[in-house]
């Protein structure tokens, strides 16, 4: 984590002092697909795919959109997150660095093997994002945030137990491909 940040801030250093990134304008439109992994010690381990569309206002502030779907290694997919926020930061020619918090949902959660169908419960994402842009419309990311799920008195499944979590903090890391329009 701690080269993470030091590579966060040594990005968001150069792009701040980029004359030739300070010029450039902002394609309004992104969209784009993304791979996850979702990972905590209270739920265990989850991963999927989804897809984001996002509405730039200027080269600092993105309004974004995401939906993602948990899979398993078989059949079909056991969960549901969409998340809808902002995404703060600088944006260069060549690269962009943001802070993200989006408040969203996660639906039919399974946590340790536990299936809860039809429970929908809060989600906030918050953290950062690092976008590469090797060509005008072309979009690298990789996105790292606190999933925060809160999930009050209900009981889940904890081995052979069952426990009140509470509010669970998850590391979710997305890898992500998107196209500037």
């Amino acid at each position: 984590m701690k080269l993470l940040m030091a590579l966060i801030i040594v990005v968001l250093f150069f792009s701040l002092t980029s004359r030739e990134g300070q010029a450039q304008s902002t394609s309004r439109f992104e969209v784009g697909a993304q791979i996850f992994s979702f990972k905590s010690r209270e739920v265990g381990f989850g991963w999927g795919a989804g897809g984001r569309f996002g509405y730039n206002l200027n080269n600092y502030l993105t309004l974004e959109s995401e939906i993602n779907g948990f899979l398993p290694d078989e059949g079909p997919p056991y969960a549901a997150q969409g998340l809808f926020g902002l995404k703060a930061g600088k944006r260069t020619k060549y690269v962009g660095v943001f802070a993200k918090a989006r408040p969203g949902f996660i639906t039919n959660f399974t946590v340790n093997n536990d299936y809860s169908r039809g429970k929908t419960k809060f989600a906030f994402d918050a953290g950062g994002v690092v976008e590469v842009y090797p060509s005008k419309h072309l979009v690298l990311s990789v996105d790292v945030g606190d999933m925060i799920v809160p999930f009050g008195n209900d009981t889940v499944r904890t081995g052979l137990n069952f426990e009140r979590v509470g509010t669970t903090h998850n590391l979710q890391v997305n890898l992500g491909v998107g196209l500037r329009f």
